[in-house]
């Protein structure tokens, strides 16, 4: 195994245990040590130029904008000298690519400014580039999955998962939010949500419905969003409070316990579950219990209760 193939698998490696938002100037810094370049910018986006994007320089006190990266005329799989006066201080010619994820709508545009003559040829300056958007990618997916086994061992509400950025466009998505939202829309290699996002997502936080899908936006950073999505539930209609107290009564504790869970009186935790039981249209414990299982998957049954809604 020879120098640059050692690198490529730390990338990879480096992809597996570093969060995402850390590995790109990590990544970057790597390559940028094994090419002898003494400064670097790498930009992802949209091919729409309006849109922010993800940048990333390192160092990170390099004085290169995004903006510069996105005028520069580049093609696939060819390289583009940058002169003395497109550098910079301290440094000579540079080198810039333009790589297409694969199955994706991203562009990620990279530039490397050499102080000493360089140590690596166009070919495999290309392959370092590549990889290292690849294990980008990697390490965005491991996260998400990783989100997604949080989910399953307990909240439950999150669902699948995918990173996108204020337009839809897709920066990494599970098998699970793919086949759940493809199943919806008839499109299982979207590569841009097959659907608007809200207008104003408001603060860090927002529901919303498409379609059978109840979907929730969170904020990952300054560009992108998580997006959750799941098939909608009939606790979907209740209030958060309804939906806590709904969920206490379906494992079978009574009024009084649940009060003191939530704070209130045991009067009110009544007056909620007459609320709650004529909002999904039910009479009994046992179908609350029924209804909170069908969505959850879950085999438990609750214990009785002996109270009685009015």
């Amino acid at each position: 195994m020879d120098a640059t193939d050692r690198v490529i698998r730390g990338l990879y490696v480096l992809a597996a245990e570093e969060d995402w938002g850390r590995f790109r100037a990590l990544g970057l810094e790597r390559v940028c040590r094994e090419v002898g370049a003494s400064a670097a910018a790498w930009l992802t986006q949209d091919p729409d130029p309006m849109h922010a994007g993800e940048f990333t320089a390192w160092p990170s006190e390099v004085t290169v904008s995004a903006h510069q990266l996105q005028t520069l005329m580049l093609k696939d799989d060819a390289e583009l000298t940058l002169n003395a006066a497109a550098s910079p201080p301290g440094t000579r010619q540079g080198a810039a690519l333009r790589y297409a994820h694969p199955d994706s709508r991203l562009i990620s545009r990279m530039a490397f400014w050499f102080g000493s003559p360089r140590a690596v040829g166009p070919e495999e300056l290309r392959r370092l580039a590549a990889h290292l958007v690849e294990a980008g990618t990697l390490a965005l997916k491991h996260f998400i999955l990783s989100d997604e086994r949080l989910s399953r061992w307990g909240r439950s509400n999150r669902g699948t998962a995918a990173m996108v950025d204020g337009r839809g466009t897709v920066y990494a998505a599970s098998r699970g939010f793919r086949e759940l939202v493809g199943g919806e829309f008839g499109d299982l290699g979207f590569d841009k949500l097959p659907f608007d996002l809200p207008g104003e997502l408001s603060g860090e936080n927002s529901s919303f419905t498409r379609g059978t899908l109840r979907l929730r936006a969170v904020k990952a950073d300054d560009v992108r969003l998580l997006i959750y999505a799941r098939k909608a539930q009939p606790l979907d209609g209740l209030s958060p409070r309804e939906q806590e107290i709904a969920r206490a009564l379906s494992t079978g504790k009574t009024f009084k316990s649940v009060a003191r869970q939530c704070g209130i009186a045991t009067s009110t935790v009544a007056n909620h579950a007459s609320r709650i039981y004529r909002k999904l249209g039910i009479y009994r414990r046992e179908e609350l219990f029924e209804m909170i299982r069908a969505a959850s998957g879950s085999r438990a049954r609750p214990r009785p209760s002996g109270d009685v809604v009015a």
